[in-house]
């Protein structure tokens, strides 16, 4: 008897493991994901900016500079001022940006020469006397924008690299390089005011969760446009030709036919003189 018990425990205890080896195990509850991060840092400018910053408005994708609808000649122009604002601000070990912009005024001189004389002359023909004043205004702009402090550490090799191009070029391939020049040394500055206008973006969000214990900015005011550089004007000298098409003349009015019957007008007859004899 005490056998039998001990054969039907153990027959149990097989029974047991091999229902439960046949079971499918139970699947874990999956964790529970963490609570989105939410920021509580007030967002801070980029690149070192000041708060409170007024930023250009955007125009066709692009924030309005003074760059915009430039001649070939006006943006070789402002791509020498650009330079000329690189070899002043940016400061290298080989002073890479001086150097550059010393050799381009030796090397291609002429042909800046002639862009800054042409620039010249749209202005006067565009604004007569005022020419100079507005010109100047303009030049006063350009070099503000490329002297923006945020923007200085990625413009300086950005200026760096557009100067080797115009180095290694012939001065004849500057007119046609210069457009491209110009956006690629604007470049930079696009990109500061899309990260600074990201910037507002996130601060207004901060601002609206955490807006009860904060004092709320308003967003800045943007800037006013900049003046746009007036269009190419005719070269020195230049004289309109008139059209040299003969010009056919108009063809003679048709004739004008009589309304009123012709009336019937007795006529004279001439009579011989008479002859004398002697």
């Amino acid at each position: 008897m005490i056998v039998l018990r001990r054969f039907y425990g153990r027959f149990s205890l097989v029974s047991l493991a091999v229902l439960a080896a046949c079971s499918t195990p139970v699947k874990k509850p999956e964790p529970t994901p963490p609570p989105p991060l939410v920021e509580t840092v007030r967002p801070r400018p980029p690149m070192g900016a000041v708060e409170d910053m007024s930023i250009p408005e955007m125009a066709d994708g692009k924030y309005l500079t003074p760059n915009r609808k430039v001649t070939s000649n006006t943006a070789l122009w402002h791509v020498r001022m650009a330079l000329n604002v690189a070899a002043l601000s940016c400061r290298s070990t080989a002073d890479l940006a001086r150097l550059q912009y010393n050799r381009l005024l030796h090397l291609h001189g002429t042909v800046l020469t002639q862009a800054n004389e042409a620039v010249d002359r749209n202005y006067k023909v565009a604004y007569g006397t005022a020419g100079f004043g507005a010109r100047e205004r303009l030049n006063t702009t350009v070099y503000n924008f490329f002297s923006l402090p945020p923007v200085t550490k990625s413009f300086c090799p950005v200026a760096e690299a557009v100067g080797a191009k115009l180095l290694a070029m012939p001065s004849s391939a500057l007119l046609d390089y210069a457009p491209t020049a110009l956006a690629e040394l604007e470049k930079p500055f696009q990109d500061f005011y899309a990260a600074y206008a990201d910037y507002l973006r996130r601060l207004a969000e901060w601002q609206s969760r955490f807006g009860g214990t904060v004092t709320v900015w308003a967003s800045p005011a943007p800037l006013p446009p900049p003046p746009v550089p007036p269009g190419e004007a005719p070269p020195q000298g230049y004289v309109q030709r008139l059209p040299t098409t003969p010009v056919t003349p108009p063809a003679a009015p048709p004739a004008v036919a009589p309304t009123l019957p012709k009336a019937n007008v007795p006529r004279l007859m001439v009579q011989p003189l008479p002859s004398t004899t002697e």
